[in-house]
């Protein structure tokens, strides 16, 4: 009698990049204070495929400091032709993915931070 093979399990695929961000992913943050030697402070890209708006939250004491969100085409450089978004201090609004790339960037100015806490959240 012939012997039974057991059915090969298949792995998952763990981390694809073609799996698209759910609504509530924490796309990125920052928690660090942002010292003027080191301004900018410049995010890594971020895919934007399966989100159009992002929730962004910011917590800043100490100095001037700017946060804006760019976006480019191509993940490698910012896109000139998209207006970057600036994210105020306490603000929880919901804005608009305006390109297929992004990140953030912190600008420190005038002293050093306290406290720097950036939060970007994906909304579908």
């Amino acid at each position: 009698m012939p012997r039974r093979r057991r059915p090969l399990r298949r792995r998952r695929r763990t981390g694809s990049p073609d799996v698209a961000i759910v609504n509530g992913y924490r796309v990125a943050e920052y928690l660090t204070p942002v010292t003027q030697a080191a301004s900018p402070v410049v995010g890594p890209w971020v895919e934007t495929s399966g989100f159009t708006q992002i929730i962004g939250w910011l917590a800043v004491a100490g100095g001037t400091t700017v946060v804006t969100i760019e976006y480019g085409t191509d993940g490698v450089t910012a896109d000139a032709d998209f207006t970057p978004v600036t994210i105020t201090a306490g603000a929880n609004a919901a804005f608009n993915v305006l390109g297929p790339w992004l990140r953030f960037r912190i600008v420190q100015t005038v002293a050093d931070a306290t406290k720097t806490k950036l939060y970007l959240q994906a909304k579908a």
